[in-house]
């Protein structure tokens, strides 16, 4: 009998001292997206970006990293001139991509705070996201920041003598899957 609880209790706690190996788990593009929110005096527009890369790594059953990236030929206001424009303006040949990786999660329930490294238009910055976290089918993050353009350097695009608004919204809605 000593045996079999000796048997047991070193079963037991071998299999309790095992930690559950990281996974990853990948962006589904089909149906996560990223889009700015950009105005002016005359007009407001939104572009939306939906060929998105991303990886979030699972520690011990949470988010422990994140790295998202998306090429800026791939957002689409509906306006293919405003779209070449941007383009022109943030020097998409030099500066393809914008990606951002954070590996500081911060949870309560479904609340999660990132911070983490954007890097646009060559610069890059230490921000902070706030956003929820859903984990039914998918592990989901949606939330929204603003970034100014101009603290990277892009110039803003003006029309009938005036300037884009330097903040602009950023939206998210990233659904992560095991592939």
């Amino acid at each position: 009998m000593k045996k079999i609880t000796y048997v047991f209790l070193f079963l037991t706690l071998n299999l309790a001292s095992q930690e559950v190996e990281p996974y990853n788990l990948m962006v589904n593009s089909d149906i996560s997206y990223i889009s700015y929110e950009g105005k002016h005096i005359l007009h407001d527009w939104i572009g939306i970006n939906n060929k998105i890369k991303g990886v979030m790594v699972i520690e011990n059953g949470a988010p422990n990293k994140i790295a998202v990236s998306v090429s800026v030929k791939d957002f689409d206001s509906g306006n293919s001139g405003r779209d070449s424009h941007a383009l022109e303006l943030i020097e998409s040949l030099i500066h393809p991509k914008i990606s951002f990786f954070s590996d500081e999660f911060n949870q309560i329930d479904e609340n999660i705070n990132l911070s983490g490294k954007i890097n646009f238009h060559g610069i890059e910055k230490q921000i902070s996201v706030n956003g929820k976290i859903n984990k039914d089918e998918f592990i989901s993050f949606k939330g929204d920041f603003v970034l100014s353009p101009s603290d990277f350097d892009v110039k803003l695009p003006s029309f009938m003598f005036s300037k884009m608004e330097d903040n602009i919204k950023i939206k998210y809605e990233l659904f992560f899957e095991k592939k």
